[in-house]
């Protein structure tokens, strides 16, 4: 599936680097959007990524982990778990800097090393979604659509949010890193032998970000969100993934 996923990673490149342009954003309207992305993400999320948290698990379990981690429950959906701490720590640092920045500076962004920091982050994030990719989608073309539909708008989510919270610098360096960081891990899972342990570690953890960015960046506020437009994604890509999974 070489071309399928190229042209997959090549959507999510060109989504990165060209989201700013997006004026709908910018309007009242996107909430509504936003709901229906939102629908969509959560029903991918939670009727293929974390019951795959099951089989993430057996793997582990299979696998002769160092000494340390062996007696450790549910090792999986721990990874997950520190996938989503990861994140929202992330998040809390952002919004430090913010007020300290607007505190003593007059700027409404973020300090300049929290500014890497983030991206660095989301470059990991971001690698890990290339890389998975096949993995994520299987050998089913269908799966690949609906893939490339939920995280082409889970992408646009999150690139507004950076480029509302770091301003300028998303726009000169954040979005080209994040565009060629999808593009690095695809190439590294393409170059490279993955063991079923890695692919279990590295989707478990990664379930967890996806969650918590699902949650912070694509959800609007509650008395702005559509209730109708979320229901209508929730149930499009859950019955799209019931039809091929």
């Amino acid at each position: 599936m070489f071309v399928p996923s190229l042209l997959v990673i090549l959507g999510f490149m060109f989504v990165h680097i060209n989201t700013h342009y997006i004026k709908f954003l910018n309007t009242p309207q996107k909430n509504v959007l936003l709901s229906l992305v939102s629908g969509g993400s959560i029903a991918y999320v939670f009727l293929h990524l974390v019951p795959e948290l099951a089989h993430y698990e057996v793997v582990v379990e299979k696998a002769h982990l160092p000494l340390l981690f062996e007696h450790l429950d549910y090792f999986a959906y721990l990874l997950a778990l520190l996938g989503i701490a990861l994140f929202y720590g992330i998040d809390k640092l952002n919004d430090k800097s913010q007020r300290k920045n607007e505190n003593e500076k007059n700027l409404t962004r973020p300090q300049e090393h929290i500014f890497i920091l983030h991206i660095l982050t989301f470059a990991l994030y971001n690698g890990l979604l290339g890389y998975l990719l096949p993995y994520l989608s299987g050998d089913n073309i269908a799966a690949y659509v609906v893939y490339f539909i939920v995280f082409s708008f889970h992408f646009i989510a999150n690139s507004r949010v950076l480029h509302l919270t770091h301003e300028d610098l998303y726009i000169k360096a954040g979005r080209w890193i994040l565009a060629f960081s999808v593009l690095v891990g695809w190439l590294l899972n393409e170059l490279t032998h993955t063991s079923a342990l890695t692919i279990a570690i590295l989707s478990s953890f990664l379930t967890g970000g996806v969650i918590l960015n699902i949650l912070n960046d694509e959800l609007p506020e509650q008395k702005k969100s559509s209730f109708l437009a979320f229901s209508v994604g929730l149930i499009s890509i859950g019955g799209l993934l019931q039809l091929i999974l």
